[in-house]
Parts: C-alpha cells; structure tokens; sequence
C-alpha cells in the first residue's frame, strides 16, 4: 500500500532526474569546451548549491501553502525555462546566476519529494523505502549521463532535452488520484536546535555536501583534464552514479537492522580508506582498476545523505520532518557550496 501511494512521486523524480544528471554533466563539458577557468567552472557549480541554500528558508513554507503538487509544477516549469536559457546565453558570469536560481527550485523539487517519502514511511521501513528512493534517483542519474553520449554538447538540442524532462515530469503527480500526503502545519526547528536534537543528522549532511558537491562540480572536468573523450567522461560518472544506486539497498537495509548512526560511521570510515588508497596507488596499479575505484567511491559518497535523512526522522516528530528536511537539506547545501571552491 505505501508503495502504491509513493508511485507518483517516485516516477516523476525518475523523469525529472534523466534530465537533470545530464544536464549537470553537460554543464561543466560545455564550460571546459568553451575554454573557461577552472574557478569560474567552481563558480557555477558553487552558485547551484548557494541556490539551495537561499531555497532552504523558503521552500518549505511554500509547500504548506499551496501543496505537494502544486509547489512541484511551479518548481519544474521554472527549470525548464532555465535549462533552455543555458542553451541560449553561454557565459559563465549568466550561468553562474541562472544556477542559482535553479538551486532555489531543484532544492524546492527535492523537499517536495522527499518530505513525501519521509512522511509516507514508518521507523521499520523508512531506511529501505529511503533507499529504494535513492536507487531510482542515482539510476536514473546514471541514464542520464549516458545520454550524454547521443548528443553534441555544443549546440541547444542537449539543454532543449533536459528542459522536456523537467516539464514532462509533473505529468504523473497531475494525474495521480492518490491522496498527497497530510498538510500538518510544520513546527519551526532552528538550525541550532535540529543541531541539538539530532547532531549526527547534521553533521553527516553536511558532510555529505562536501563530499557531492566536488564529485558533481568537478569530476567531470577532471576525467576532462586527463584526456578523456567525451564518452569516456560519460562512462566514468554514469560508474560513480551506479555504485551509489547498487549500494543504496543493502546499507538501507542494515540501517534498518542497526543504529544508523553506526552505520554512517563505517560508511564515512570506509571513504576515507577508499580515497587514501585512490591517491597512493601509483598510476601503473591505479588506472586498470579505476572503473572499480569510481564504483565503489560512488557507493559510499551518495549513501551518507539518505542515512542522515533517515536517522533525524528517527529522532523528531511528525509535524517537526519538513522542518528538519528544510534544515538538513541547509546543511547539505552549505558543504555542498563549500566543497566545490575547496577542491
């Protein structure tokens, strides 16, 4: 049943997110043809995330006021109009604020789904059901960097295709006749006191955003930098991607089983193992097994935030879950913002 009531929303983030993954990619590919800086690239992944942030303090009030799916078309008709002016106007000072008006409504989007999910699900489930949730998303990031490959980054045609995906996306939530989920009148949680209720939510989110904010801002230019074509960029962020997705179901599934926050710390133990080892092995050792070094890094990179998401539900009450959502979603934001500049 609670599936069955999640089938809307998971598949317009499905839709949504084909777009979305290949537009992020996209970005940075056309930026490095353009003979743009490494900052300015920086810039706009960093405008993005500051979005997110700015959107933080908003979105959520938003969504009480006029609904799920109302707050939802708003935020994806708005996309779509900035994925096609990226198209048509490419200059990294303009990108760099049409990213940060997107942020504000790719953050709203993300609020209105995953408040739904987290609402729709209970203690004994929502590590799985939360799962389940990142798999579509990381697949259908995945897909999307695949896309990539079918098209000339050069011209509007990539941008025009994101930007349908967007619109067609609110499709399946307009005509879903299953009942969104119950308006509570959410009960304010400050940033301090979300800290003080539920430190280690805060503190793997932001983390989280630390860590994503650089894989998705700049790992494409790095690939770039190392001669890779443009499939072979494709190919190794699809890998990253899919390991987050073939992960996202297990670790759920043991955060279920065991307290959450011990699984966040294994996950964050084992990243840091995984990085050490990708920066000491030399080229000769490295470079036959990247494919596996990009896979696994993926797995334990985007399986942090779910986890966090999760275990602050664990801790709050119902009326206190988009509150925290908001708040977590700030914290995230704030690495996120701050990764980028930083690598």
């Amino acid at each position: 049943m609670t599936l069955t009531r999640l089938l809307s929303p998971l598949t317009s983030l499905v839709i949504f997110i084909l777009g979305h993954g290949m537009f992020n990619t996209l970005l940075t590919v056309r930026l490095s043809a353009e003979q743009v800086s490494v900052q300015a690239i920086g810039l706009v992944s960093a405008a993005y995330f500051g979005g997110l942030v700015l959107g933080a303090f908003i979105n959520a009030r938003l969504i009480i006021r006029v609904g799920h799916i109302r707050a939802y078309a708003a935020y994806a008709s708005l996309l779509c109009l900035l994925f096609l002016l990226h198209g048509m106007v490419v200059e990294p000072v303009t990108w760099a604020a049409l990213r940060l008006i997107g942020g504000f409504a790719t953050g709203g989007l993300f609020v209105v789904l995953e408040s739904w999910m987290l609402v729709s699900s209970t203690p004994a489930n929502r590590g799985r059901l939360m799962s389940l949730y990142m798999i579509l998303l990381y697949g259908s990031l995945a897909l999307g960097q695949l896309l990539l490959k079918q098209v000339d980054p050069m011209v509007l045609t990539p941008f025009a295709l994101c930007a349908m995906a967007a619109t067609l996306s609110v499709v399946p939530l307009a005509l879903s006749r299953v009942a969104t989920p119950a308006m509570v009148a959410p009960q304010p949680v400050g940033v301090l006191e979300l800290v003080r209720l539920t430190p280690a939510g805060m503190g793997s989110s932001f983390t989280s955003g630390l860590i994503l904010g650089a894989i998705y801002g700049l790992l494409p230019l790095y690939f770039t930098d190392s001669g890779a074509s443009l499939s072979r960029v494709a190919d190794m962020m699809a890998l990253v991607i899919l390991g987050g997705m073939c992960l996202q179901y297990p670790i759920g599934r043991m955060s279920d089983r065991y307290d959450r926050r011990l699984v966040i710390l294994l996950l964050c133990a084992a990243l840091t193992l995984l990085a050490l080892l990708m920066v000491l092995l030399p080229e000769a050792w490295r470079e036959p097994i990247a494919g596996a070094l990009v896979f696994l890094l993926g797995g334990m990179a985007f399986s942090i935030y779910p986890l966090s998401l999760s275990h602050a539900c664990d801790e709050l009450r119902p009326d206190q879950v988009l509150g925290a959502n908001q708040g977590l979603l700030l914290a995230y934001s704030l690495g996120a913002m701050i990764g980028p500049l930083l690598a």
